[in-house]
């Protein structure tokens, strides 16, 4: 889809061609995405991106000259007035498709089941009371617990003028092979297209929440509680205590470990561990702890 082909009265500055929409950090060459500083330019220039962005007209100079550009000073508000109104128009995200749901899955019979865009593979186990909403696939020998809801809306939403609006979602979510997800934890599906994804062989106490387009790495552990914001992006074998918070566009590394507790707002290098409120390197907390006693 080309910017000069968005209705709405945006300002185009340069055109140019998107094959999706994302934010920060998840996005992809051939994205339109919205940004808010200068450092997120310098990670685009970085990468070669190639696609589209929103950005203020400060910003402006510094966008590599390939890549097409509308002009807001609302950049995340003006993508998502985009975002909302592709989405009724309805042609440019994929449309749902008929379930598909194999015949050896175990689906008790007080579980929801969304009556369209659902796969279920070989071998799956769904609990009394759970739901797996529109946009949700499971791949073979996931497990979801009772009262566990898969695909769930997103509450992400933006000012319009003096309103506060719902960002629609396009996306889906994707729970890759021998995953487990145990009672009353919420998956949300993705708001721009694509997939929060949970990857194979993650394991999920109770209680947690995981945000629209997120990515749990394979074979990590969230403990009882946890949070995860939209946009997280989590290596593999991480570790995340309970009752702790990882904030949204937060990188984690693989086997990175997030203690009991623990609010994450930056990211967290491979192998790291992290402790506290706001989240540091567990040695310097310690340190710190010995000294105030």
């Amino acid at each position: 889809m080309k910017l000069s082909d968005i209705k709405g009265g945006h300002r185009v500055e340069r055109d140019g061609e998107f094959l999706s929409i994302a934010e920060m950090p998840r996005w992809r060459s051939g994205a339109l995405v919205p940004i808010t500083d200068a450092t997120q330019i310098d990670r685009l220039s970085r990468s070669n991106f190639h696609g589209c962005v929103v950005i203020s007209k400060t910003l402006l100079p510094k966008v590599p000259k390939d890549v097409g550009v509308i002009v807001s000073d609302r950049s995340f508000e003006e993508l998502c007035e985009i975002h909302n109104d592709i989405v009724k128009e309805g042609s440019f995200y994929k449309p749902l498709v008929e379930n598909v749901i194999d015949c050896s899955a175990e689906i008790h019979q007080t579980a929801v089941i969304s009556g369209k865009g659902v796969r279920i593979g070989k071998r799956c186990i769904i609990g009394p009371k759970a739901m797996i909403l529109e946009g949700s696939t499971l791949e073979d020998d996931a497990v979801i617990g009772p009262g566990a809801v898969i695909g769930n809306e997103d509450p992400l939403s933006f000012r319009k003028g003096s309103a506060l609006e719902k960002a629609l979602s396009s996306g889906g979510v994707i729970i890759r092979k021998d995953v487990e997800i145990h009672a009353n934890c919420n998956v949300s599906r993705a708001v721009f297209g694509g997939s929060t994804e949970i990857g194979a062989g993650a394991k999920f106490d109770n209680l947690i929440s995981i945000g629209q387009n997120a990515k749990v790495g394979e074979r990590s552990f969230l403990a009882a509680c946890a949070s995860i914001g939209s946009n997280v992006d989590m290596g593999e074998e991480v570790w995340i205590g309970p009752n702790s918070t990882v904030s949204s566009g937060v990188t984690l590394g693989d086997k990175a470990y997030v203690t009991i507790g623990a609010v994450v707002v930056g990211d967290v290098g491979q192998g790291k561990k992290v402790t506290g409120n706001p989240a540091i390197d567990h040695d310097i907390f310690i340190e710190r702890l010995k000294k105030m006693r």
